[in-house]
């Protein structure tokens, strides 16, 4: 990061020059504050012996910056205004040097956390633009989410977070973590989202959902078939809740990503039905598009 030390202890100033430049830091040493300066620093670091007049508009001129007030006592002139003006904290002399860049790091690594945070919300607020959620939610959990795509299904599951001011922990049906998650969740008061749960067959299915009934779970399935559970958010029909983007395919092409996705989860009549196709066509399709049946 680049530091700027406004300092006009020599001594101090280059002690804390070497220390910053020893673990990567770009430091700049002035004695002088320049009123012009607009957020060019990731970091300056501010002695209150040279502050002047002016320092709650520099201040405030390089909010973006992290701002640190060197102090030798405490006083609304040293602390209160330049934090209100702006400035992140304030650290005492004498100080240890380690202690002045410990604060730094904190404050570096808020800075980056906000700004995921951020750019993760804005990311949320756009894509749930896309579904017409239903609201006000009126279930707690254990649910199911019932959908035609995942995407709508997450969008569902995260609004219901946000709007519940709640986290939960993220499984798929597919991998055993959420098995220990139920195992040790003696207390019951973390949250799981557990999605996949298509890709279980359909006894697999019923004892899944009959084992989550006093647990703290949203689980989501991708599916038209009717599902048995006492609270169930059917948002199957709802308009413009497709895949966001998703590539258009040929019918031959969606015939073999239907057939090769869903031919583990349902017997080859049953399969064919949905498909609109006799069993033997189903066969013929999978010998034609080279698809192993799964067994």
């Amino acid at each position: 990061m680049n530091v700027l030390i406004i300092e006009n202890e020599t001594y101090l100033a280059q002690s804390i020059a070497s220390k910053l430049a020893d673990i990567g830091h770009d430091c700049h040493i002035t004695s002088v504050i320049d009123l012009n300066l607009k957020n060019a620093y990731d970091v300056i670091l501010i002695s209150s012996s040279i502050c002047g007049d002016h320092y709650e508009k520099f201040i405030r001129n390089n909010s973006d910056s992290i701002i640190i007030m060197m102090i030798s006592y405490v006083s609304d002139d040293t602390v209160s205004k330049p934090i209100k003006a702006g400035a992140k904290d304030y650290i005492l002399k004498p100080f240890m040097i380690d202690e002045l860049i410990r604060k730094i790091e904190h404050y570096r690594e808020y800075k980056e956390t906000l700004y995921k945070i951020n750019f993760y919300r804005s990311y949320f607020n756009f894509i749930e633009k896309e579904l017409n959620t239903p609201t006000p939610f009126q279930y707690h959990p254990p649910f199911v989410i019932k959908s035609n795509s995942q995407r709508s299904a997450d969008i569902y599951a995260m609004k219901y977070a946000k709007e519940k001011n709640i986290q939960f922990e993220f499984f798929s049906i597919k991998e055993d973590r959420y098995k220990n998650f139920l195992k040790n969740n003696t207390s019951k008061n973390t949250l799981a989202y557990i999605t996949n749960l298509e890709e279980l067959k359909k006894q697999d299915r019923k004892d899944f959902l009959d084992s989550i009934t006093k647990y703290p779970v949203i689980a989501s399935i991708i599916t038209t078939d009717k599902i048995i559970f006492p609270q169930i958010v059917d948002i199957s029909n709802i308009p413009n809740n497709h895949e966001i983007g998703a590539e258009i395919l040929s019918v031959k092409e969606y015939e073999k990503a239907i057939i090769t996705k869903f031919e583990g989860r349902y017997p080859d009549i049953e399969l064919a039905k949905k498909l609109g196709m006799s069993r033997k066509s189903l066969w013929e399709k999978r010998k034609k598009y080279g698809i192993s049946r799964k067994k």
